[in-house]
């Protein structure tokens, strides 16, 4: 750090505090990449590979950028290949800076939190979902940690976001049956991101994480206390209890929800207000459909990977982007409790003999944009692309 100048010393910085993200560093009209960073950008964003300055061994210093008004894309191309992102902005203004302009980390974006509408499929829900697994045994003196097998000691916990729309569920799974209905919901849901605590065995144990390619992210363990989840919990919420969202004596779930709000608010540095509710799901309000069956009967995807051929693209008939991930979502968890079915059968009835009030609703939702991701952009700051406006612009 002493043999570097100070705007390297300010880059060195943030990329120690985000060791594992591609950090873009503000300078002027671009944004740079250096050391390992630049050459590994490079390949992914065939850029051109360039270096500055020497190091102190006399070794150029890779470096590739790219312009500030065009980040977007490449940042979203970075994002959907499992990198992650930090934006290292200024965060002063250069007239009023007395010496070097103060810079930070103002977010960082990985396929979890991605929310720019030109970079998501308007129809398919954006998921970032965090699982911790149950407490490990106690440790015996002078022995290593015993580690059972997961599913015997306790639930898994598990919640799941979508921060482009603010929705935010949790659930608990335990037992063999309970992680095969995990493994199955990841097969259906697909999340763009899985969160688990360091040092933990949760991919061990579920191996579709792997086998789906999804990205995998890791959180201090201390992200998930249970009672520091409840606090964060309750400030998001503004209550001082938790039960109206389902979560009595579900610690697990209160665990997974907590720290995946923690983790959210960390790495976008922004008050998440569109975040506004928790559902907490139970395995018996739906009926469960595994990856198997869900593929062989084409649900959501047709025989050749696509909504095409499907089930979801026979019925979709929908007039919005919200509609649309609804309806997808209905079809993946069939309502099972008999007073929910006929309440729905209602509704369908209501606007299956008049005509011209259907054709009329039809119209008007045809009209609106998609409400619940630009309320998330306008919410999280983002609402001209995935970078924050800083002082330069």
């Amino acid at each position: 750090m002493s043999t570097v100048t100070p705007a390297m010393r300010q880059y060195l910085e943030a990329k120690r505090q985000h060791p594992d993200a591609l950090v873009f560093f503000r300078m002027g009209d671009f944004y740079e990449m250096f050391y390992e960073d630049a050459v590994v950008a490079a390949r992914a964003l065939d850029l051109a590979l360039t270096s500055r300055s020497k190091d102190a061994d006399g070794t150029g210093i890779p470096m590739c950028g790219v312009p500030f008004h065009a980040a977007d894309g490449y940042i979203a191309k970075l994002v959907n290949k499992g990198f992650r992102v930090a934006i290292c902005e200024q965060v002063e203004d250069p007239k009023k800076a007395k010496g070097l302009v103060k810079r930070e980390v103002v977010r960082v974006v990985s396929p979890g939190t991605l929310t720019d509408s030109n970079y998501l499929d308007a129809r398919v829900p954006s998921f970032l979902m965090a699982i911790v697994p149950p407490p490990r045994a106690a440790t015996q003196a002078g022995d290593a940690p015993l580690a059972p097998p997961l599913h015997a000691a306790g639930p898994f916990g598990v919640a799941l976001v979508d921060l482009s729309t603010g929705e935010f569920r949790a659930a608990e799974y335990e037992g063999r049956p309970g992680l095969q209905a995990l493994a199955d919901e990841l097969s259906l849901l697909r999340p763009r991101e899985v969160l688990v605590p360091a040092s933990s065995a949760v991919t061990a144990d579920l191996p579709e994480v792997a086998a789906l390619g999804l990205a995998v992210t890791t959180a201090e363990a201390s992200t998930f206390d249970l009672r520091a989840a409840e606090r964060g919990l309750h400030e998001q919420f503004r209550v001082h209890s938790l039960d109206g969202f389902g979560l009595r004596a579900h610690d697990a779930a209160t665990r997974a929800a907590g720290g995946l709000l923690h983790h959210l608010r960390v790495t976008q540095k922004a008050d998440l207000q569109h975040v506004r509710t928790l559902t907490f799901r139970s395995t018996a309000d739906a009926l469960r459909i595994d990856a198997v069956t869900c593929r062989h009967l084409e649900l959501v995807t047709g025989s050749e990977g696509k909504t095409e051929g499907s089930l979801l693209h026979e019925l979709d008939r929908t007039s919005s982007a919200m509609g649309g991930r609804l309806l997808r979502a209905w079809i993946l968890r069939p309502l099972i409790e008999l007073e929910r079915v006929r309440e729905r059968l209602d509704a369908v009835e209501e606007f299956a003999f008049k005509t011209p009030e259907r054709a009329r609703v039809r119209e008007c939702l045809g009209s609106l944009h998609d409400i619940e991701r630009l309320l998330g952009q306008v919410v999280l700051g983002y609402e001209t692309g995935l970078v924050r406006p800083g002082w330069m612009d």
